[in-house]
Protein backbone atom coordinates (compact mmCIF):
# COMPACT_ATOMS: atom_id res chain seq x y z
CA UNK A 1 0.00 0.00 0.00
CA UNK A 2 1.89 3.04 -1.17
CA UNK A 3 0.86 6.64 -0.98
CA UNK A 4 1.67 9.64 -3.04
CA UNK A 5 1.58 12.17 -0.21
CA UNK A 6 4.50 14.52 0.21
CA UNK A 7 4.91 16.36 3.50
CA UNK A 8 7.54 18.97 4.34
CA UNK A 9 9.23 17.99 7.58
CA UNK A 10 12.29 19.01 9.55
CA UNK A 11 14.79 16.31 10.46
CA UNK A 12 14.95 15.84 14.22
CA UNK A 13 18.70 15.19 14.09
CA UNK A 14 20.22 17.58 11.53
CA UNK A 15 17.35 20.16 11.51
CA UNK A 16 17.29 20.28 7.67
CA UNK A 17 14.00 20.43 5.78
CA UNK A 18 13.05 17.39 3.69
CA UNK A 19 10.08 15.83 1.93
CA UNK A 20 8.57 12.87 3.79
CA UNK A 21 6.25 10.24 2.33
CA UNK A 22 4.59 9.35 5.64
CA UNK A 23 3.33 11.37 8.59
CA UNK A 24 5.54 9.48 11.03
CA UNK A 25 8.91 10.07 9.37
CA UNK A 26 11.30 11.82 11.77
CA UNK A 27 14.64 11.80 9.96
CA UNK A 28 15.72 12.86 6.49
CA UNK A 29 17.94 9.83 5.86
CA UNK A 30 19.14 6.52 7.21
CA UNK A 31 22.36 8.26 8.21
CA UNK A 32 20.52 10.77 10.45
CA UNK A 33 18.36 7.99 11.87
CA UNK A 34 21.43 5.93 12.78
CA UNK A 35 23.20 8.90 14.33
CA UNK A 36 20.12 9.80 16.40
CA UNK A 37 19.82 6.21 17.60
CA UNK A 38 23.50 6.17 18.59
CA UNK A 39 23.09 9.49 20.43
CA UNK A 40 20.04 8.17 22.33
CA UNK A 41 21.87 4.96 23.24
CA UNK A 42 24.95 6.88 24.36
CA UNK A 43 22.85 9.25 26.50
CA UNK A 44 20.95 6.37 28.14
CA UNK A 45 24.26 4.70 29.03
CA UNK A 46 25.57 7.95 30.50
CA UNK A 47 22.38 8.44 32.53
CA UNK A 48 22.52 4.87 33.81
CA UNK A 49 26.18 5.28 34.79
CA UNK A 50 25.45 8.57 36.59
CA UNK A 51 22.60 6.92 38.50
CA UNK A 52 24.84 4.04 39.58
CA UNK A 53 27.50 6.53 40.70
CA UNK A 54 24.91 8.44 42.75
CA UNK A 55 23.75 5.20 44.39
CA UNK A 56 27.37 4.27 45.14
CA UNK A 57 27.94 7.67 46.76
CA UNK A 58 24.85 7.42 49.02
CA UNK A 59 23.86 3.77 49.52
CA UNK A 60 22.10 4.68 52.77
CA UNK A 61 19.95 7.26 51.00
CA UNK A 62 18.64 4.65 48.56
CA UNK A 63 17.75 2.32 51.42
CA UNK A 64 15.96 5.13 53.25
CA UNK A 65 13.82 6.11 50.26
CA UNK A 66 11.83 2.87 50.37
CA UNK A 67 11.07 2.87 54.12
CA UNK A 68 7.66 3.86 55.52
CA UNK A 69 8.98 4.82 58.97
CA UNK A 70 12.17 6.85 59.40
CA UNK A 71 14.37 7.75 62.34
CA UNK A 72 15.18 11.41 62.92
CA UNK A 73 18.65 10.95 61.44
CA UNK A 74 17.29 9.19 58.34
CA UNK A 75 14.65 11.88 57.82
CA UNK A 76 17.33 14.55 58.01
CA UNK A 77 19.47 12.69 55.49
CA UNK A 78 16.55 12.18 53.12
CA UNK A 79 15.39 15.80 53.10
CA UNK A 80 18.78 17.44 53.58
CA UNK A 81 17.97 19.13 56.88
CA UNK A 82 19.51 18.83 60.32
CA UNK A 83 18.20 16.75 63.20
CA UNK A 84 17.60 19.87 65.26
CA UNK A 85 15.36 21.29 62.51
CA UNK A 86 13.27 18.12 62.58
CA UNK A 87 13.01 18.27 66.38
CA UNK A 88 12.00 21.93 66.11
CA UNK A 89 9.24 21.03 63.63
CA UNK A 90 8.05 18.30 65.98
CA UNK A 91 8.00 20.64 68.99
CA UNK A 92 6.00 23.21 67.03
CA UNK A 93 3.44 20.55 66.21
CA UNK A 94 4.05 20.43 62.45
CA UNK A 95 5.19 16.79 62.48
CA UNK A 96 3.92 13.80 64.44
CA UNK A 97 6.33 11.27 65.90
CA UNK A 98 6.08 7.84 67.43
CA UNK A 99 8.21 6.61 70.31
CA UNK A 100 9.30 2.99 70.67
CA UNK A 101 11.31 2.95 73.88
CA UNK A 102 14.14 5.37 73.21
CA UNK A 103 13.68 5.24 69.45
CA UNK A 104 11.81 8.08 67.74
CA UNK A 105 10.25 7.47 64.33
CA UNK A 106 8.37 9.62 61.83
CA UNK A 107 6.02 8.36 59.17
CA UNK A 108 7.31 9.00 55.67
CA UNK A 109 3.86 10.15 54.45
CA UNK A 110 3.79 12.82 57.20
CA UNK A 111 7.14 14.19 56.02
CA UNK A 112 6.06 14.14 52.38
CA UNK A 113 2.82 15.95 53.13
CA UNK A 114 4.62 18.52 55.31
CA UNK A 115 7.14 19.38 52.62
CA UNK A 116 4.37 19.63 50.02
CA UNK A 117 3.06 22.68 51.93
CA UNK A 118 5.11 25.89 51.49
CA UNK A 119 7.36 25.88 54.55
CA UNK A 120 7.37 29.69 54.86
CA UNK A 121 3.63 29.65 55.58
CA UNK A 122 4.08 27.30 58.53
CA UNK A 123 7.28 28.64 60.03
CA UNK A 124 6.47 32.35 59.92
CA UNK A 125 2.92 32.21 61.30
CA UNK A 126 2.59 32.31 65.08
CA UNK A 127 0.47 29.51 66.54
CA UNK A 128 -1.70 31.92 68.49
CA UNK A 129 -2.20 35.63 68.54
CA UNK A 130 -0.65 37.56 71.43
CA UNK A 131 -3.39 37.88 74.11
CA UNK A 132 -2.12 41.21 75.47
CA UNK A 133 0.18 42.25 78.30
CA UNK A 134 -2.58 42.20 80.92
CA UNK A 135 -3.35 38.54 80.14
CA UNK A 136 0.28 37.35 80.30
CA UNK A 137 2.99 36.73 82.87
CA UNK A 138 6.66 37.35 82.25
CA UNK A 139 9.03 34.50 83.04
CA UNK A 140 10.32 36.40 86.09
CA UNK A 141 6.79 36.96 87.42
CA UNK A 142 6.04 33.23 87.12
CA UNK A 143 9.26 32.34 88.95
CA UNK A 144 8.52 34.72 91.80
CA UNK A 145 4.80 33.95 92.11
CA UNK A 146 5.07 30.16 92.05
CA UNK A 147 8.62 29.82 93.48
CA UNK A 148 10.04 27.75 90.60
CA UNK A 149 13.48 27.77 89.00
CA UNK A 150 13.95 28.99 85.45
CA UNK A 151 15.08 25.55 84.23
CA UNK A 152 12.07 23.79 85.70
CA UNK A 153 9.76 26.47 84.30
CA UNK A 154 11.16 26.19 80.79
CA UNK A 155 10.91 22.41 81.01
CA UNK A 156 7.23 22.67 82.00
CA UNK A 157 6.50 25.16 79.22
CA UNK A 158 8.18 22.95 76.64
CA UNK A 159 6.62 19.74 77.94
CA UNK A 160 3.10 21.19 77.91
CA UNK A 161 3.65 22.84 74.52
CA UNK A 162 2.76 26.30 75.78
CA UNK A 163 3.21 29.23 73.47
CA UNK A 164 5.86 31.77 74.49
CA UNK A 165 5.78 35.30 73.14
CA UNK A 166 9.12 37.12 72.91
CA UNK A 167 8.45 40.85 72.83
CA UNK A 168 11.39 43.14 73.33
CA UNK A 169 13.67 41.71 75.99
CA UNK A 170 10.87 39.90 77.85
CA UNK A 171 9.27 36.51 77.27
CA UNK A 172 5.56 36.23 78.02
CA UNK A 173 3.29 33.23 78.64
CA UNK A 174 -0.52 33.40 78.81
CA UNK A 175 -1.84 33.62 82.39
CA UNK A 176 -4.60 31.07 81.82
CA UNK A 177 -2.07 28.44 80.70
CA UNK A 178 0.21 29.01 83.71
CA UNK A 179 -2.72 29.08 86.14
CA UNK A 180 -3.94 25.72 84.83
CA UNK A 181 -0.49 24.18 85.36
CA UNK A 182 -0.13 25.47 88.92
CA UNK A 183 -3.85 25.18 89.81
CA UNK A 184 -3.94 28.84 90.82
CA UNK A 185 -7.42 30.08 90.01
Amino acid sequence: MSTNIKIKRICEFCQNEFIAKTTKTQYCSLKCSSRAYKARTRQSKIDQSNKQTEIAKNPILEAVRVKDFLSIKQAGLLFGISRSTIYRLVSRGHLDIGKFGKRTVIRRCDLDSFFAIPVEDLLLKPKQQFPGFENCYTITEIQQKFNISSGALYFLIQRRGLVKYAIGKFTYVAKQDIDIIFNAV
